[in-house]
């Protein structure tokens, strides 16, 4: 799974992908995870991102059952990681988060979810509302929402056990979907999104309705793909010459992971219940910074300087995580890794390196986050 060519079909991805699928279950049936009716958490990262995940593993309470999955990963990142104690899956083959979100709910017996490797749940109390019990009409518990409409989204959620024989039933899967295949989006230079079929059309526009046209209306989790392989809010059309230079051809929708999969579940009667009230994705609650895995890939195909600034909170934690981390025995990678983001700093954003904290702070800060309560607080001193 090792080559860079684009896959031309679900079936070939299916196909592709089932090495690492049946190493996948080969793994939880060794670990005794296999269809546990526990619920099941994952946390997916590929070589290189060790000094995000690491951090948001600090934040996971120990009886959380949730495995590590990763590509590539080298033998400083497998020893440091044996030292929090989760079960690692680490595969040369590359693939995306989603394969993982396919995996667990394949896999699982009961409720499944996951956490992304740049969130950092601060408050323990969003645990227990994550893996409180379901009730009857709801599908899946979330922090964060898409809106409107309340869609969960990727960040950090958890599916309810019953769900999983509706969305079979729907062909529907916990995946990006597109009306032809793209790799728009994706870290896996083979993979694509789920193609939508008639019941997933007959849902959208059931759910979110219709324009004059006879498009979708815009909405958070629908995306615009354009001929220059990108992609834009469908809330934020008018922003598409200031992020990507000259205006580009429309060629079709993409429904953000997973959002096509709760649509089907709210079709169906179900509805998500979210735990963080204000939605926001950086609070005293939760601090996901978002975009560690994909900035790079931005900055490879050419995204405006106004684009890449959105990620500046992301770009400063990626300096002092990776730092912290190579003095934690990481690997030269990650020494690397801040040095060169130290530079970028400079060079795109003018912050010079004993700026970086400081600003971090005051970001925070200007997100509402109060830094008196967090400033003692051992997992977050790279901060101060």
């Amino acid at each position: 799974m090792n080559h860079m060519t684009r896959v031309g079909s679900e079936a070939e991805l299916d196909e592709f992908e089932k090495p690492v699928r049946d190493a996948f279950a080969a793994f939880l049936a060794d670990e005794g995870l296999l269809y546990t009716g526990e619920t099941l958490m994952g946390l997916t990262f590929r070589t290189g991102g060790l000094h995000f995940a690491a951090k948001a593993l600090e934040f996971i309470p120990r009886n959380v059952k949730l495995i590590v999955a990763g590509t590539n990963l080298s033998a400083a990142e497998l020893e440091c990681l044996a030292s929090y104690g989760r079960p690692v899956f680490n595969s040369t083959n590359r693939y995306d988060n989603e394969l993982v979100y396919e995996m667990l709910m394949t896999c699982s017996g009961g409720a499944f979810g996951w956490v992304d490797a740049d969130c950092f749940v601060l408050n323990p109390s969003i645990w227990d509302g994550l893996f409180a019990p379901f009730e009857d009409d709801v599908g899946a518990h979330t922090a964060f929402t898409y809106d409107p409409l309340g869609f969960a989204k990727s960040v950090l959620v958890v599916f309810g056990g019953r769900v999983k024989e509706l969305l079979r039933a729907e062909r529907t899967t916990l995946n990006s979907y597109a009306a032809e295949p793209t790799n728009v989006g994706r870290a896996a230079p083979h993979s694509i999104s789920r193609l939508l079929q008639d019941n997933h059309w007959r849902y959208l526009k059931q759910i979110l309705g219709t324009d004059a046209e006879g498009g979708l209306q815009p909405h958070d989790g629908l995306l615009d793909i354009f001929d220059n392989g990108r992609t834009v809010n469908t809330r934020k059309r008018s922003q598409l010459k200031q992020w990507f230079g000259p205006e580009v051809r429309f060629v079709g929708p993409l429904v953000d992971t997973p959002m096509m999969a709760d649509i089907v579940l709210r079709a169906n009667g179900f509805k998500t219940r979210r735990l963080i009230d204000s939605n926001r994705e950086v609070s005293q609650d939760i601090v996901h910074v978002g975009a560690s895995s994909y900035r790079e890939r931005m900055r490879q195909e050419g995204a405006s300087q106004t684009y890449l600034a959105r990620f500046k909170l992301t770009d400063l934690f990626e300096v002092l995580l990776a730092e912290e981390l190579a003095a934690k025995g990481g690997g030269d990678h990650y020494t690397k890794l801040a040095e060169a983001q130290r530079q970028r700093l400079r060079d795109e954003a003018g912050v010079n390196g004993d700026e970086i904290k400081p600003i971090a702070r005051s970001m925070l800060s200007d997100h509402g986050i109060d830094l008196a309560p967090i400033s003692s607080d051992h997992r977050l001193q790279f901060l101060f």
